[in-house]
């Protein structure tokens, strides 16, 4: 098997003090809901380490409100993903559409559905309901929108899969962000950490580039650490692996290096740019490349650490190894129009 190759991401990761105690009420949080019914079921999401990602990606967070309810959600997520990328949901785009509407609608409106039992509908109105009563309204309603984002993206892999249809690598870029679910892990910060930046300031091209470099950079880290897991599940659909071997006609293990190679090409300019972005920048938008970059950083550590990926033992907390330096450091656009405009913004 193609070795996993190591990744270029010079940006410390750390996480929150109280990260065990996050851990914690997740874990009894699961079992209120009725996750953890059946033991080996409690076992994998307990190993997930949920609470470790968000407690490296929103490190700075002043109270541990925000990071239990954002572990705990994304737990419930994680298993839904796992039910439509491997489960009984795998090939049934429709029923994906179907719970998806109900969910966006009880995220959107705690009243909704008032009668609906299901545990993932009571996980998200729990979690929603919470959410507006810590955080600011902005970044609150922010994380709402993302998760439509995300449920069309799995409902498009789900529809892929069904088909039998392979991706293209323009499809990939375009649709992979969004079954990665990476804006909802940047609003999730937001969140957790009770800020809310202007859309004045998203709205600028520069700090669009570096949000979108940094949702790519999420992404493909995510491929590359998980290719094993969804490579023995038969579930390489939306991975970035599997679309550049097609696209470049090349081994898996060639495209593995090719991955890493753009992962840290984009690293670079995610560096370039963050440093650019930050000379003029006020308190709120240091803040927020501040929290991209905690994102960027703590998502790799998380996914080369965390059980759900690799065989360490939960509860342990080896760090994650990463290259020295980049496999590919060029300043210069790849040939991707779809992501090649990022480049424009350094100059």
């Amino acid at each position: 098997m193609a070795a996993i190759p190591l990744l270029f991401c010079p940006i410390p990761s750390s996480l929150h003090p109280d990260h065990e105690a996050v851990g914690k009420s997740t874990e009894l949080w699961l079992d209120t809901m009725g996750f953890t019914e059946d033991a080996e079921r409690r076992k994998r999401l307990l190993a997930i380490g949920a609470h470790e990602f968000v407690c490296r990606i929103a490190r700075d967070a002043e109270s541990t409100t925000g990071l239990e309810l954002a572990s705990q959600w994304l737990c419930s997520m994680l298993t839904l993903d796992d039910e439509w990328d491997t489960g009984r949901l795998s090939r049934d785009p429709s029923r994906v559409l179907t719970i998806a509407a109900t969910l966006l609608a009880v995220i959107n409106s705690s009243n909704s559905h008032p009668s609906e039992a299901d545990r993932y509908v009571a996980s998200v109105r729990d979690v929603f309901s919470r959410a507006r009563a810590w955080a600011p309204a902005l970044s609150v309603k922010r994380w709402a929108d993302s998760q439509l984002e995300s449920f069309m993206g799995a409902a498009t892999i789900v529809a892929y899969r069904t088909e039998r249809r392979s991706m293209t690598l323009s499809e990939y870029l375009t649709i992979g962000p969004l079954d990665r679910g990476s804006r909802s892990c940047i609003e999730l910060i937001e969140v957790c950490e009770r800020t809310a930046i202007p859309q004045s300031q998203l709205d600028s091209p520069r700090v669009h580039a570096l949000t979108q470099a940094a949702k790519f950079l999420v992404l493909v880290a995510a491929d590359v650490y998980s290719f094993r897991r969804e490579d023995d599940h038969g579930a390489l659909e939306s991975n970035i692996v599997d679309v550049l071997q097609r696209h470049l006609a090349c081994s898996q293990e060639q495209a593995l290096l090719e991955a890493a190679a753009l992962h840290d090409r984009t690293m670079c300019l995610f560096l370039r740019l963050a440093d650019r972005t930050s000379r003029r920048a006020g308190a709120e938008l240091q803040r927020y490349i501040t929290q991209l970059s905690n994102l960027v950083s703590g998502n790799l550590e998380w996914g080369f650490t965390s059980a759900r990926y690799t065989e360490r033992t939960p509860g342990s907390l080896p760090a994650a190894e990463r290259a020295e330096r980049p496999a590919d450091g060029r300043l210069t656009p790849p040939p991707y129009p779809e992501i090649a405009w990022w480049w424009d913004q350094l100059w």
